[in-house]
């Protein structure tokens, strides 16, 4: 058996290997731009601080916000049963309302920590810079675990919801003509008679 090889194939092979290439190494010299410009930066230590412990804060929180929102269901990975469908419509405005006020309040933090700077020395301003930081991190962790619980549980109850993800999953319908992208859930009538 023989693969009939064209020298046409092989540079367009090349061409579009370069192409990604020179995509990744535009996107990766903007990153390195971009951290070297904040590390001249006095809040810099604040931003190191953050990197590290927003994500530890935030799987805290989103357990913490699962159980205090009625989602025991989500961490059994089982289907949403009528009395989480209740809950769920309250708890999705609160969910939302959660991460827009801990959003605003995230960005003033980070306003302040930038306008007094969570330096390294022991002055007051740099002290308040590191206590608006700190509210900050807070914040920030807050708005992360709201909103990936807001998200995953819109998921679990609805594959269409969020609106957006919706909306891609219906376009890549409409591309594919793939059923599955609209994601139908059934449910079950025994579980759905007995509430």
């Amino acid at each position: 058996m023989t693969l009939n090889w064209h020298p046409y194939q092989h540079w367009r092979m090349v061409r579009e290997m370069v192409e990604v290439l020179v995509i990744f190494g535009l996107v990766g010299w903007v990153c390195l731009t971009l951290l070297e410009s904040l590390s001249r930066q006095p809040f810099f230590p604040a931003l190191v601080a953050a990197a590290v412990l927003c994500p530890v804060f935030s799987i805290r929180d989103y357990r913490h916000l699962r159980q205090t929102r009625q989602l025991y269901g989500m961490s059994l990975k089982r289907d949403p049963i009528p009395p989480e469908r209740f809950y769920w419509i309250a708890q999705r405005t609160r969910l939302r309302r959660t991460y827009l006020f801990f959003g605003i309040l995230s960005a003033l933090a980070w306003v302040n920590t930038a306008v007094l700077p969570a330096s390294s020395a022991a002055d007051l301003p740099s002290i308040v810079g590191w206590l608006n930081a700190f509210v900050g991190i807070l914040t920030l962790s807050r708005v992360i675990s709201a909103a990936t619980l807001f998200f995953n549980a819109s998921q679990w109850f609805d594959a269409m919801s969020p609106r957006i993800v919706g909306l891609l999953r219906q376009a890549m319908y409409k591309l594919s003509d793939n059923y599955e992208y609209l994601a139908p859930k059934r449910r079950d009538p025994e579980k759905e008679k007995v509430y």
